[in-house]
């Protein structure tokens, strides 16, 4: 973390370290709000998908996607750095191209 941090400064890049707690959990493309959590008041909350198995995430809708896409787009709107809504209904995400190797 503060090699990264180091590096950023040292090549003028912007560093922004972005609380992350819940982003797995919720569903991105359901649109889920993403709590902070707090250890003060610990709460349970409910999301709208589920991680089905390791690396696979399902939404409310039954799409699958890749549960490391999903928990990164949660990260990117919890910071609000990027406008992600153009991701939710391009295909750019969702609907990725499957290729078979034999």
């Amino acid at each position: 973390k503060e090699k990264l941090e180091y590096l950023c400064e040292f090549y003028g890049i912007e560093f922004l370290k972005q609380e992350e707690s819940y982003t797995s959990q919720a569903s991105f493309f359901d649109g889920d709000e993403i709590p902070e959590y707090n250890a003060d008041n610990p709460k349970e909350y409910k999301f709208s998908g589920k991680r089905i198995k390791r690396g696979l995430y399902r939404t409310k809708s039954g799409k699958l996607i890749n549960a490391d896409v999903n928990g990164a787009l949660n990260i990117l709107k919890k910071s609000k750095a990027v406008d992600l809504s153009v991701l939710c209904s391009s295909g750019e995400v969702d609907t990725p191209q499957r290729i078979r190797i034999v």
